[in-house]
């Protein structure tokens, strides 16, 4: 790391290795160093782990940040990733020299965003890349981000995060509602209400067109219309790759009708009763593929489907 220090025009830096597992008590962060010209930065691997955020407050230029584990070798096109068992990420005193991934008697919710480790908030980071255009997050990084630190990127244009594990709802992660709102010093109770009297206080993101996300993600009521009408009015692709049907196909092509620059939704899984022809939907192969190309596209676990009508509903 003593070399950066002399790459002060280093404008991408990408550092990665072949760490899967590792025990917390290891993980010793980096001395600061100054990037003021950095625009992209890919991290994997223990560089994610040791590398020290506050380097950032120096690289006010950056656009593109991508932090995640080395993949578990897995068969098949779904990556998963090493993540410690909820209990060691919260205690830190928890921690043992064996994998433990069977803490699972529960889900946990968005205030573990706000837990912290050895004292600090994790993926909650108190410098604001107004420039940042891509976030790509996954493993420990993704599953304690803190959803309101979006408040801080006017500019993004895509967000990725991935908690894929081995263990079936091991490391579930409930979106609530209030992540998606700003956080203010008084913020009411309530916060319940219309989508339109939620826009005002949520979270606004005008320039994401692209949001995936990977792993068990759960949620909560009235999330997604918020989501994808008030914080991202301009969305174009939304991608949720899970092994828990988190979201009705019902609900997805009803979000679709409202959202004029929709033009993709990708699931994995969908609830066993869902027939997508019968909601509407029409296969690629079908006589009237030629007629649905300008509609949105439904990739439901590798099949393509069109909605072409966007009438309100």
């Amino acid at each position: 790391m003593d070399a950066l220090e002399r790459c002060r025009a280093l404008e991408s830096l990408t550092m990665h290795d072949d760490i899967i597992n590792y025990r917390h008590r290891d993980i010793h962060s980096w001395p600061v160093v100054s990037l003021p010209n950095l625009k992209k930065l890919d991290l994997k691997g223990s560089p994610a782990l040791h590398f020290n955020m506050d380097s950032l407050h120096q690289s006010p230029c950056l656009e593109e940040l991508t932090m995640k584990m080395t993949p578990i070798p897995v068969v098949g096109k779904y990556c998963q990733y090493h993540i410690p068992s909820l209990e060691k990420l919260v205690h830190e005193d928890s921690d043992t020299e064996e994998v433990d991934y069977q803490w699972s008697s529960g889900m946990p919710g968005s205030s573990l965003a706000y837990q912290s480790i050895g004292g600090r908030p994790q993926c909650t980071w108190d410098w604001h890349p107004s420039n940042l255009r891509k976030l790509d997050l996954a493993a420990v990084f993704a599953l304690m981000f803190d959803f309101r630190w979006l408040q801080h990127l006017p500019n993004l244009q895509s967000l990725r995060l991935d908690i894929s594990s081995p263990v079936k709802t091991a490391h579930r992660r409930q979106i609530a509602l209030k992540d998606l709102l700003k956080r203010e010093p008084q913020q009411a109770s309530d916060e319940g209400g219309s989508t339109e009297i939620l826009s005002g206080r949520s979270i606004s993101l005008p320039k994401l067109e692209s949001i995936e996300l990977n792993g068990d993600w759960i949620f909560e009521d009235k999330v997604m219309d918020t989501l994808c009408m008030a914080v991202a009015p301009h969305l174009c692709s939304f991608s949720y790759n899970s092994r828990y049907a988190g979201l009705t196909l019902s609900e997805c092509i009803a979000l679709s009708r409202k959202m004029p620059r929709l033009k993709k939704i990708q699931l994995r899984t969908l609830p066993t009763w869902e027939d997508p022809c019968r909601l509407g939907l029409e296969p690629e192969k079908s006589a009237q593929y030629e007629q649905l190309v300008k509609g949105v596209v439904f990739a439901i676990d590798g099949q393509k489907y069109y909605l072409a009508s966007r009438k309100s509903g």
